[in-house]
């Protein structure tokens, strides 16, 4: 009677069952909601207000006018994915788009454009090494630091300002470009669609995109890997000044002044859509798909109940209420998670 010997090396590894390989893993309906709700809002509205809402007039009305909130969105998901937050990005935005008019107001308009952006910049730099000099060097919580500088920068903002909108001596090749259209797509738009293009590729395809996620799942952790989580969170909070710094001063070219009290009122709006972006495409994880979804939800929801004929206070109180529920179906998520 002959026997088989069987190498038991040459066997592959017990696969768990599929049950227990998806476990815990977002179905495409978790995935997708999102991309639903933004389907029935589009049909909602449209069924009601037929002869406005997708007319192409209103339609890039809403994606000009969400340009600049979904540019400091944008900014928002480095800082949100290493696990801190960033509260001065209002203040920063406001001082962008005050520094940037105060310098061609103070010059009689001769400040060279290329030149007055570049400044901006170099200064939305310091403000994330301040931040974060703050928090990694002198371990004070990223959400107190940050409220300290935004309201240090929103007083700077007055300061230079007077307490007043500076309107004058801004040149035409600014607010030109701040103006620039394609088929009346405003340019900001091609700005945050950059943006958006240079985030996904860095989240999901470099070792710094890895190094994030690690940072904000547990800093300890990933310190002990060898990963310079201190050095992460710098970067992280340059590149959320310096998107806020862009945000300003494309709204400043846009609007061809300077308002001092701006960028508070797009903080909220920021957070809501970052926070329910990170439910979409990739639950439980700061995402540009869904960060882009969660942008058009807000901002189309937003101008249905506005053309509907509702009162002004319904952005703030739709934007808050985007953020509860993302922040509620976060905390599910979580405690779904084994």
């Amino acid at each position: 009677m002959s026997t088989t010997t069987v190498d038991v090396g040459s066997l592959p590894a017990d696969e768990p069952p599929a049950k227990d390989r998806n476990a815990g893993r977002p179905g495409v309906g978790q995935r997708y909601a999102g991309v639903f709700v933004l389907i029935a809002i589009l049909a909602l509205f449209t069924a009601l207000e037929p002869a406005k809402f997708m007319s192409y007039d209103n339609v890039v009305g809403v994606l000009g006018n969400s340009a600049i909130l979904g540019i400091l969105a944008v900014g928002l998901l480095a800082p949100l994915a290493a696990g801190v937050f960033d509260i001065s990005i209002g203040g920063t935005m406001t001082l962008a788009v005050v520094a940037v008019a105060y310098l061609f107001q103070s010059t009689g308009g001769s400040f060279p454009v290329p030149l007055a952006i570049l400044v901006v910049f170099v200064g939305a730099v310091g403000v994330g090494l301040v931040n974060s000099w703050l928090v990694v060097n002198r371990g004070v919580e990223p959400f107190i630091a940050t409220i300290g500088t935004g309201s240090v920068m929103v007083g700077m903002s007055q300061l230079l300002a007077n307490g007043t909108t500076i309107t004058n001596d801004i040149p035409s090749t600014f607010t030109d470009f701040g103006r620039w259209s394609v088929g009346r797509i405003p340019v900001g738009v091609f700005i945050l669609l950059g943006l958006c293009l240079v985030a996904w590729y860095v989240l999901q395809y470099t070792p710094f995109g890895r190094h994030l996620y690690a940072t904000g799942a547990s800093r300890e952790a990933t310190r002990l890997t060898g990963i310079r989580t201190t050095r992460v969170l710098k970067v992280a909070f340059v590149v959320s000044a310096l998107a806020a710094a862009i945000a300003g001063v494309t709204f400043a070219a846009r609007l061809g002044s300077g308002p001092p009290d701006i960028g508070q009122g797009f903080l909220i709006g920021a957070y809501s859509v970052a926070f329910l972006g990170s439910t979409i495409i990739q639950p439980g994880r700061f995402n540009v798909g869904g960060l882009i979804v969660a942008l058009l939800i807000i901002s189309f929801g937003v101008n249905g109940l506005q053309i509907s004929g509702l009162p002004f206070w319904v952005v703030e109180t739709f934007q808050g209420m985007a953020l509860l529920v993302a922040v509620l179906l976060g905390r599910r998520k979580a405690s779904q998670t084994p």
